[in-house]
């Protein structure tokens, strides 16, 4: 258990490090808006996390042996869960030390939310908090929106390791899949991903958003975890609304595919078949959900009607939940929409959550493959993807992913519906497995009357959990918990 106990201490030691690190703009925040009991939070919480780093990681030193050890892919699982299990649990801390009355399990039910992307909230009045405390949600969402990928590449070359626990978040093309080998991939890929944040800041401050607004719209849709300091979003000037969607869109497409802008093959981009389906599921939303709008309401004004179906399409495709309109009143038809399109999500490697449009397609072009073989059973049809036969042993990974989902949403339903929640239960577990917390709710209303603040404090740990659970894609955090995993470590 040698090993296994340094792999834990590390994780768990660079996840309290890079935590506390990134509470500083929060604590900085804290002290220019002369939110004193908040900075002397946002401090405690930081000395903490820090003083918890350096013990863990003297601890894995005390422990290392002569031989630098090589890690194995499930030791590159265990490492991703470990970090994303901390960090939600330290991300909880400043909402607990801030004075404001948050108990325990909603400071984690938050951090959770935040780190995963999923954007659900427990807390009411938003624009009422501190603005440090608005700050670290969106940041929270924003370093989460790294994803599973970026962790785990920048953490285990670190560690000795190579490429593991990335598979989930890969593409589905393996010529496109990052290494963590590759040299630089890790700079280079959270430099576009600062790049594009900063850059969406400075849109958003030129169509006359408010600097901290803009700031916390930034981080939430580059991260797709849809996080705003609380208001309404139908305040911001309609100039905003094409920046954010720009970026929203750019954050859910697979990010592996920026190398070929940069290696001068953007001619490759329109041969990308996944990237192909995303734009035309948006394409084909945008035009059912704003001919719905127009038929229900025939005096209604037409150039709204599209604004808004363009906003809340792409908004629900890349999971991040933002509104500018009263989805909640759409027609049911629009709402379904809008339902398949979070659950659906975006392109692998990228900031969105969802089942990912990669294995959509291959989905149903396995559903197409087995109605044919009942036809021509002696015929061999291959699933292509890509315009290249996808190989079955991916194939059998995507069905029982997809068969994971629904064992996972009906246990997770079940449970949850002891709480009381009713039928809101089985929106609430979507929400959380799919990391589309607001957008779920605000679609179908199923939340209004029972809101996240009014599940039990266990059912709130619980769903925190599945938040995490989602955005590890399931395998990753269920080894953990089989015998066989344990055995001979």
């Amino acid at each position: 258990m040698g090993i296994q106990y340094r792999i834990v201490a590390r994780a768990a030691g660079a996840a309290s490090a890079l935590t506390g690190i990134a509470m500083l703009p929060a604590l900085a925040a804290s002290l220019l808006f002369r939110e004193f009991r908040a900075a002397a939070g946002f401090a405690l919480c930081l000395a903490a996390a820090l003083l918890l780093a350096g013990a863990l990681i003297l601890a894995a030193r005390a422990r290392a042996g002569a031989a630098k050890p090589e890690l194995k892919p499930r030791d590159g699982m265990f490492i991703v869960s470990v970090w994303w299990i901390v960090s939600s649990l330290l991300g909880g801390l400043p909402y607990a030390a801030c004075g404001l009355g948050i108990g325990p399990a909603d400071a984690v039910f938050e951090s959770a939310s935040g780190f995963t992307t999923t954007g659900a909230t427990v807390l009411n009045g938003l624009s009422a908090l501190p603005r440090g405390l608005l700050l670290w949600r969106a940041t929270t969402g924003w370093i989460g929106g790294l994803g599973i990928l970026a962790a785990s590449l920048a953490m285990l070359p670190l560690a000795g390791g190579g490429y593991a626990a990335a598979q989930a978040e890969a593409s589905a093309n393996p010529a496109e899949r990052l290494s963590a080998r590759e040299h630089g991939a890790p700079a280079r890929f959270c430099a576009l991903y600062a790049g594009s944040t900063l850059l969406l800041f400075l849109f958003l401050n030129i169509a006359r958003v408010k600097p901290f607004d803009a700031l916390l719209l930034a981080l939430g849709a580059v991260s797709t975890s849809g996080f705003s300091g609380g208001g309404d979003l139908l305040e911001i000037p309609g100039a905003a609304a094409f920046p954010l969607c720009a970026f929203m869109l750019l954050a859910a497409v697979n990010f592996t595919l920026y190398r070929r802008l940069s290696a001068r093959r953007a001619k490759l981009l329109a041969t990308d078949e996944e990237l192909r389906c995303f734009f035309l599921i948006c394409l084909c939303a945008v035009a059912a959900t704003a001919l719905c709008l127009l038929l229900a309401s025939p005096q209604g004004n037409a150039a709204r009607s599209a604004g808004d179906a363009f906003f809340e399409a792409i908004s629900a495709l890349t999971t991040t939940g933002y509104h500018r309109a009263a989805v909640f009143d759409w027609p049911p038809f629009c709402k379904i929409v809008l339902l398949g399109l979070m659950l659906t999500g975006g392109c692998a490697a990228s900031t969105a959550s969802g089942l990912k449009v990669g294995r959509v397609v291959i989905l149903l072009r396995l559903v197409r493959r087995n109605i044919s073989v009942r036809l021509h059973p002696n015929a061999v049809l291959p699933i292509k993807f890509d315009g290249r036969a996808v190989p079955a042993d991916t194939v059998n990974a995507i069905a029982a992913h997809a068969m994971l989902c629904v064992a996972v949403f009906f246990a997770a339903t079940t449970l949850v519906s002891l709480d009381g929640a009713g039928g809101a239960a089985a929106f609430g577990v979507l929400a959380c497995m799919s990391n589309a917390g607001p957008g779920m709710a605000a679609a179908h209303g199923a939340l209004a009357a029972v809101a996240w603040a009014a599940y039990s404090p266990p059912t709130k740990l619980f769903l925190s959990f599945l938040m995490i659970l989602g955005r590890l894609e399931f395998t990753t955090v269920l080894l953990l918990f089989t015998p066989r995993y344990w055995k001979n470590v």
